[in-house]
């Protein structure tokens, strides 16, 4: 049975066993883990370097002993690579002009102008709480805009989809599937003589359901622009 056994004491992290039986060991060397150099970096080393995959292709500062990224010019940010306050005795990095925030400069990012307000500013130097989004573009609308200028409500399909609004337009001005070719109407005065009372109810109530679809599209009650067939229809007396 093989196993994996190490070794106690100060080997233990440059060497290993492997025990194949019990009669015989096999010895051999295994070089201790070595992490990237880059400050606040703990993933291991590529072999032969001494740095991991992510870094192995950055720059270290010039600066002997810092081992911070090359921002520019050699040289670290701390080490005057990004551009200092022009502050005597001020080392934070500019971001625009020659100071920094704290002694006049311009921040990068534009805070709300409204009091009490930490949240960054977009149109009309306010937030999007106090007034700063943009709106939708339909008229009427006071929603703040998504997408193409329109909110979700009026935002255009994408990719040929339908909305639902557009889909229930489109099931209300679907044509109607039947015709009215077929819709018989009867006239109870031209029953047969031997018909009772109660066939000319049912034949009055026949006729009604074959015209009630007629009249009520008529009237412009009805969702279907043409009455429908109705089975009741193909009665034939």
């Amino acid at each position: 049975m093989t196993r994996l056994r190490r070794r106690s004491g100060a080997d233990q992290s440059h060497s290993s066993t492997i025990v194949l039986s019990s009669h015989f060991e096999i010895f051999f060397s295994l070089p201790s883990s070595m992490t990237c150099t880059f400050l606040g970096c703990d993933r291991p080393a590529v072999p032969g370097t001494a740095r991991c995959v992510s870094h192995k292709n950055k720059i270290k500062c010039s600066i002997d002993g810092c081992t911070n990224q090359v921002y520019a010019r050699y040289l670290c940010v701390r080490h005057g690579g990004k551009k200092q306050c022009q502050m005597l005795g001020c080392d934070a990095a500019v971001t625009r002009g020659s100071f920094c925030v704290e002694h006049g400069g311009s921040a990068a990012k534009r805070y709300c102008i409204e009091l009490g307000c930490d949240r960054q500013a977009h149109a009309r130097f306010r937030c999007v709480r106090h007034g700063g989004g943009r709106h939708c573009k339909v008229e009427g609308c006071n929603l703040h805009a998504r997408s193409s200028g329109a909110c979700h409500r009026h935002m255009p399909p994408r990719n040929g989809t339908k909305t639902k609004k557009s889909h229930a337009l489109s099931r209300r001005t679907r044509p109607a599937l039947c015709s009215t070719d077929h819709v018989l109407s009867y006239d109870v005065s031209a029953l047969p003589a031997w018909t009772t009372p109660l066939d000319g109810i049912d034949y009055s109530i026949l006729n009604l359901l074959c015209e009630a679809p007629k009249l009520l599209a008529g009237r412009g009650n009805s969702p279907r622009s043409a009455p429908y067939e109705s089975s009741f229809c193909r009665y034939g007396g």
